[in-house]
């Protein structure tokens, strides 16, 4: 695995592990991991405006000035149906909203940093951002949002069903860190080896053309 993206794996995997501490210390029910979850979308939104914006300064993207309100309205619609969601199927009944709010922040800024890291050291550092085009920076985060939302929101919900055990909750954790780093790494693998390939061969398709010589 090439270093950078060994890098922002590490620092993906650190930040998975503070609600994991909130599980096993602070009580955490599965609404808390939830909301968690899904206020991770926030953040994936806005770095994804982040390089957009990148494309434009550095790449000199035109196409931004409509993709990035495209992509606030759209993501923004995906993320409040996804919120109103898990607020409205796993939050308990008269609970108040300020203590849940309050403790994932230490967590959700760990995320922060995490999503951060991955955007100094693979986007600008790592100048991922030379030839891609706006609308793959605005479809990115569908597939790897859509994918753990699913297995997290799936697993939360058959979780609830059998009375939120401590195990389960566990569980829950390790499988969404475990879904995140596996988009993560294929995501910014793929990204690698194409900047190898262009290196190598000045195109970045030439391992297909390799696979018919042989």
């Amino acid at each position: 695995m090439h270093s950078r993206v060994l890098m922002t794996s590490l620092a993906l995997v650190a930040a998975n592990v503070v609600p994991l501490a909130g599980v096993l210390f602070f009580d955490w029910t599965v609404y808390e991991l939830l909301l968690l979850f899904w206020a991770e979308n926030l953040i994936i939104g806005t770095y994804t405006v982040a390089r957009m914006v990148t494309l434009y300064t550095r790449n000199g993207d035109g196409r931004v000035l409509f993709t990035i309100p495209f992509f606030c309205v759209h993501f923004g619609f995906f993320t409040l149906i996804h919120g109103a969601f898990v607020m409205g199927y796993f939050r308990p009944e008269g609970g108040p909203e300020t203590p849940v709010l309050l403790a994932i922040w230490v967590p959700f800024l760990a995320l922060v940093i995490s999503h951060g890291v991955s955007f100094v050291g693979n986007f600008l550092r790592g100048q991922e951002y030379r030839g891609m085009k706006s609308e793959d920076a605005m479809m990115a985060p569908y597939r790897r949002v859509i994918i753990m939302h699913l297995t997290v929101v799936g697993g939360g919900w058959l979780i609830s069903l059998f009375g939120e055990p401590l195990l389960a909750l566990v569980l829950l954790v390790v499988l969404k860190t475990f879904t995140d780093l596996v988009t993560h790494v294929h995501e910014h693998r793929e990204k690698v080896e194409t900047e190898a390939r262009v290196r190598q061969t000045g195109r970045a398709d030439s391992h297909i053309f390799k696979q018919w010589d042989e």
